[in-house]
């Protein structure tokens, strides 16, 4: 049947209707809630089936809107064709269903607006995306914006857009949803970066049974712990193989004591389970409320106790900031007695003890029962939800629910991973390993508590049977749904496989891939002290160093064991060398800073050619060891405090030991034998095809500078003058055979199947020669940036010989 245009004739809510829209309370047992997940593209089609029938029923919790509060535009669009498209049986693509044209109303939706629809179909991405359409998208269109309808809720980001994915969510009759996309283009992108920081306005029919997946629920505005501690119990009963905190003894380690009345500082006991707080320490101020305080209305206050140099503290000062005070709260209400705080537990006044504790910082939340992320700007920012700090719900941003017909349209939350990037606290490089290397993570952002472990990931906006997005033995979500964003060893971004140990070959690159994105990830942090920006890698550096793919990090270069062992094994780590030097920034110095991105600074005191020794986020590679060939000879490793090295001398190495671990942290400087390309023969400019007579820049060289010269034409002077060399490292070609054949022989790979593995060898670049530039004075030289020349027609070995190279030179690289 169709619902009567005439909005008038719609029914309004009773006051029956509206008490079925109260909170309810979460009982125990099995939790009710989902994660997210970033969603990978795919254009397939799907085809309508007929829906399960569960049994239960559907009662909204969110605030009521009724459609009287509609505006004019709102209610003009002729919301009867829902049932016509929630009954359509014919296939259907990521674009949806058309309901109606809307015009541009839904571009500039203000704060103001009392009709709550609009509010919920606010779209203002479409105007930078129509922006990017080429002319030919708009020649001949209608150019009013759509109003479409989706199935199964095509486009949420918790899952892939693979078939199986969409299959699931059909089988348990996920609910429909509805958004305000452009007329033209391909906007799928655009639109999943959207519901990322707005949520999706979802579609529920009176009467109709809700989803046991991905169901859409109104949010306490306080925290409950009762939502969280199913969470834990499910987590702890059935992923024992992959969420068992790794308890390491930790000498010196000491924990609050939550439970006792003036909250003591004492030795941990080896055995005891601990909860682990990460948070921005900051500037907060001064006056602070009475620790004697949390969870009692009334109470007496302490006596304050300080540090001195030989006395460690005993029991917490009075007035300590808000948000481990909310940290404490939280502890106790889910059940637990002991909390370690870095402030508190480490004696700030002993350097001796803060070096101790900081190297084994990672064993610390690796050994938590849970850790608790506060992401608020600093430590006076607290805990949304928990105490004095409210969760904050904008009425624009507010979750609603707005009733048109039988119809109730529910919008979502943003994503609390989007929330996690937004926060102060992912900018701070030290919480990078402490969100790595934690086991069961609950954090606390501004509207919600997220959870993830390395099994799954939940959150408190959504409700789902958590037993259904399991495989068979319970042990993890299926592979459709994303990984917890800090889950570490994983093979990739939809799959909470635990690779660290895997021995398969393809499984190493998995390795190396985390390592990569870990590594890109930590240089857009920030540090306090300059100086820690390896001691706040060495806990992810030990963690892959004892990976199958034994990574090294050689001043934080990952270096990662040849797969191939069969041949010249010391040849293939040089080549890993070189692809590890080739590593580049961001932003580089022909781009044009921003306060958000601004350009690489030097960071004195680490070497040059490492990202350690800069400021500044490095680029994503595309490319993998396997398909390079060093050109790089006779090479030496100086460290900061031991004598040089062969760099042979690391392929020799069986397994990396601690000591070996801490000793590659501080390589200093490479001393090798290496070409200096001829910088006249190389092009920057080429002929325009169209327009012969004008130039333009080649596409063959890619300049990309860390510091120097800000053109290309300051750049080209400063290799005339000598005062910069572009030293040859190595080529970049096909993917050496032997690689192919370990992988075929070792993990029983087919030659068919070998380069369908996750993609393991998919060429992103083209052949080309790699030149450091760097430059040299009193006989030490510094790395400046990467040249990169693309080969024509021509393999790596015979371009590099026709460009009838002299004989290498010494550099000493710091």
């Amino acid at each position: 049947m169709y619902v009567a245009n005439n909005l008038t004739q719609m029914s309004t809510y009773t006051r029956k209707n509206q008490h079925q829209l109260q909170h309810r309370k979460h009982g125990p047992g099995l939790p009710q809630h989902s994660a997210l997940g970033k969603r990978a593209q795919h254009d397939g089609r799907e085809t309508f089936e007929a829906p399960n029938n569960p049994t239960n029923k559907r009662a909204c919790h969110l605030s009521l809107s009724s459609n009287s509060e509609l505006c004019e535009e709102c209610s003009a669009i002729p919301w009867n064709k829902i049932d016509h498209c929630m009954g359509y049986e014919g296939r259907v693509d990521w674009h949806g269903m058309l309901i109606s044209k809307v015009g541009r109303h839904y571009r500039n939706v203000s704060p103001a607006t009392t009709c709550p629809l609009c509010r919920q179909l606010y779209a203002p991405w479409i105007e930078s995306f129509l922006r990017k359409l080429e002319p030919s998208h708009w020649k001949g269109r209608d150019r009013r914006d759509e109003i479409r309808i989706f199935r199964h809720l095509r486009h949420l980001n918790h899952v892939n857009d693979f078939q199986t994915s969409r299959n699931k969510l059909k089988a348990h009759d996920a609910p429909f949803h509805i958004a305000v996309v452009p007329f033209a283009g391909e906007w799928k992108e655009d639109f999943r970066l959207h519901i990322l920081s707005r949520g999706m306005a979802v579609v529920l029919p009176d009467g109709r049974p809700e989803s046991d997946i991905f169901s859409p629920q109104q949010v306490s505005p306080t925290f409950d712990p009762e939502i969280v501690k199913p969470w834990l119990e499910y987590c702890k009963d059935h992923h024992k193989n992959y969420c068992s905190p790794k308890s390491l003894k930790v000498n010196g380690m000491k924990v609050i004591d939550c439970f006792s009345k003036d909250g003591d500082i004492i030795a941990h006991c080896y055995g005891n389970k601990y909860v682990a707080l990460s948070y921005v320490w900051g500037n907060p101020p001064a006056k602070r409320a009475p620790l004697s305080t949390i969870g009692r209305k009334e109470t007496p206050q302490m006596e304050i106790t300080k540090y001195t140099d030989e006395l460690p503290l005993s029991k917490l000062p009075n007035d300590i900031p808000l948000t481990i005070r909310d940290a404490i709260q939280v502890t106790r209400d889910l059940g637990y007695q002991f909390l370690w705080v870095d402030t508190y537990c480490i004696n700030q006044k002993s350097e001796i003890e803060k070096q101790q504790q900081c190297s084994r910082m990672g064993d610390i939340y690796a050994g938590s029962q849970l850790t608790i992320f506060a992401l608020g700007q600093d430590s006076e920012y607290g805990l949304p939800g928990v105490s004095s700090r409210p969760r904050s719900r904008p009425r624009f941003w507010q979750p609603q629910c707005t009733k048109i017909g039988k119809y109730q349209i529910i919008s979502t939350m943003d994503d609390p991973h989007k929330a996690i990037d937004d926060a102060k606290w992912s900018t701070r490089g030290w919480t990078l390993q402490e969100a790595i290397f934690s086991t069961r993570s609950l954090f606390f952002t501004d509207s919600q508590a997220y959870f993830e472990c390395n099994s799954m990931n939940l959150l408190e906006a959504f409700k789902t049977d958590v037993e259904k997005l399991h495989i068979q033995s319970q042990q993890r979500v299926m592979a459709f749904h994303r990984a917890g964003k800090y889950v570490c060893g994983n093979s990739n971004k939809f799959s909470h496989l635990n690779v660290k140990y895997n021995g398969a070959n393809h499984r190493k690159i998995d390795n190396l891939r985390r390592c990569q994105t870990h590594i890109q990830e930590y240089t857009k942090r920030e540090l306090t002290n300059k100086d820690d920006v390896l001691n706040a890698f060495a806990g992810i550096a030990r963690f892959y160093a004892h990976t199958t793919a034994k990574i090294a990090s050689l001043a934080g270069l990952p270096i990662p064991s040849p797969i191939a062992t069969s041949g010249n094994v010391e040849r293939a780590h040089l080549d890993h060398l070189s692809y590890a030097l080739s590593w580049i920034h961001h932003v580089h110095a022909f781009s044009i800073s921003t306060l958000r991105n601004p350009k690489p600074q030097r960071r004195v005191g680490f070497p040059s050619w490492s990202w350690a020794g800069w400021f500044g986020r490095i680029k994503s590679k595309s490319d993998l060891p396997y398909c390079w060939t060093s050109y790089l000879s006779s090479v030496r490793v100086g460290f900061k405090k031991d004598t040089p090295r062969n760099f042979a001398w690391l392929t020799k190495l069986k397994h990396y030991r601690q000591l070996i671990i801490d000793l590659l942290l501080t390589a200093n400087e490479l001393c090798f034998d290496a070409h200096v390309l001829n910088h006249k023969k190389l092009r920057y400019w080429q002929r325009d095809p169209e327009t012969p007579s004008k130039r333009i820049l080649s596409k063959a060289i890619q300049v990309n500078l860390s510091r120097g010269p800000c053109s290309l034409e300051e750049f080209q002077q400063k290799l005339k003058k000598g005062k910069l060399e572009c030293v040859i490292i190595g080529t970049y070609g096909e993917p050496r055979k032997d690689v192919y054949k370990a992988i075929q022989v070792a993990d029983r790979k087919s030659p068919k199947a070998e380069k369908r593995r996750i993609d393991l060898f998919e060429r992103q670049e083209p052949d080309a020669i790699v030149c450091l530039v760097v430059g040299t004075k009193d006989g030490i030289s510094e790395r400046y940036g990467l040249v990169k020349i693309t080969l024509e027609n021509l393999s790596g070995k015979s371009a590099v010989e026709a460009w009838r190279l002299g004989p290498k030179k010494r550099f000493i690289l710091r």
